[in-house]
């Protein structure tokens, strides 16, 4: 059974989502703030974390950061009030996998966590390559030469599914199914905010992501990519 941690301080949210993922199988812990999640993160032995942003002591930006920074890879749900499209962006970029904006129904998180899981599940293969830039197996970097490009889970998801289509166009709905594993069109832009920042940590390398315009995105080797 997958173990959860859920990171909320209000009790009746709280009580129905653990009610409702015990109820489909999951193993569930409960802690109301920041500073009780990082120690309990700690031995690493989470298939997911459910984060809030609003919490009374952390902000939930500062412990999705500081789970990152500290190697942390499990798949991690964000939970917020903030329906500003930079604070979702803050989020994403912070390390989060995906996020839901409150009120939510508990259908969709439930969808989306099964995602986030079947995705951390999936085998990894050989190493990958293109121009420059390799992404091993079961790594949570990739490396542009001889540097090191360390990436969120989600990150490396979005790379690997790039370095095996490579030279193809690969559409959002594929990008949606076969990197974030979704069986839905989750209605929003993540699939843009994180090519922009997967994009971003490619600099330096030869190996260009393009956009094609109406379709989707495309990964090929060429000149050193540098904006």
């Amino acid at each position: 059974m997958p173990k959860i941690l859920l990171v909320e301080d209000t009790a009746r949210l709280a009580a129905s989502i653990g009610r409702g993922l015990t109820e489909e199988g999951f193993t569930v812990e409960v802690v109301v703030n920041g500073g009780a999640a990082l120690p309990r993160a700690a031995p690493r032995d989470l298939d997911a974390l459910v984060l809030d942003l609003g919490l009374p002591d952390l902000d939930g930006i500062e412990v999705l950061a500081a789970l990152r920074a500290a190697g942390h890879q499990m798949p991690i749900l964000v939970l917020t009030a903030r329906d500003a499209v930079e604070s979702r962006v803050q989020a994403l970029e912070a390390g989060a996998d995906d996020y839901l904006v409150k009120p939510f129904a508990f259908a969709e998180l439930l969808a989306r966590l099964k995602a986030l899981l079947r995705r951390a599940s999936a085998p990894r293969w050989a190493p990958l390559s293109c121009g420059n830039l390799r992404l091993e197996p079961d790594s949570s970097a990739a490396h542009i030469a001889e540097r090191t490009v360390p990436l969120s889970p989600r990150e490396r998801s979005l790379l690997e599914l790039f370095l095996r289509r490579q030279g193809e166009t690969v559409t959002r709905p594929e990008i949606h199914r076969d990197a974030f594993g979704y069986d839905f069109d989750p209605g929003t832009n993540v699939v843009d905010v994180h090519v922009a920042h997967l994009r971003r940590k490619l600099m330096g390398s030869t190996a260009h992501l393009e956009t094609v315009r109406g379709r989707g995105f495309r990964l090929q080797a060429g000149a050193t990519t540098n904006d």
